[in-house]
């Protein structure tokens, strides 16, 4: 099983505009535009989530999303990209 976490540089400090996010991270110095369910997994890791499932499940809880298929593949790829910046790490336990 795949456990998720920030870099270990990662400083996130958040802005909110109109339904979406900017959010910027001290560790590397990115600069990056979210919509909600990205701000929402970045949010959940946190806060202390790690799996896709329990990122998902606080995900769903903060936004008010009822169960659908599209919300595990839409956070698994956003996870995907977020580690591809380097905001997040894979690891397994």
């Amino acid at each position: 099983m795949i456990h998720w976490r920030l870099g270990g540089l990662t400083s996130l400090h958040w802005q909110h505009f109109d339904g979406d996010w900017v959010i910027y991270d001290d560790g590397s110095g990115q600069t990056l535009a979210a919509d909600p369910v990205i701000a929402g997994a970045l949010m959940a890791l946190e806060s202390g989530c790690s799996t896709l499932a329990d990122i998902e499940a606080q995900v769903r809880r903060d936004l008010q999303i009822d169960a659908d298929g599209d919300l595990n593949e839409r956070l698994a790829d956003g996870l995907a990209f977020l580690s591809q910046i380097g905001l997040i790490e894979a690891g397994a336990e």
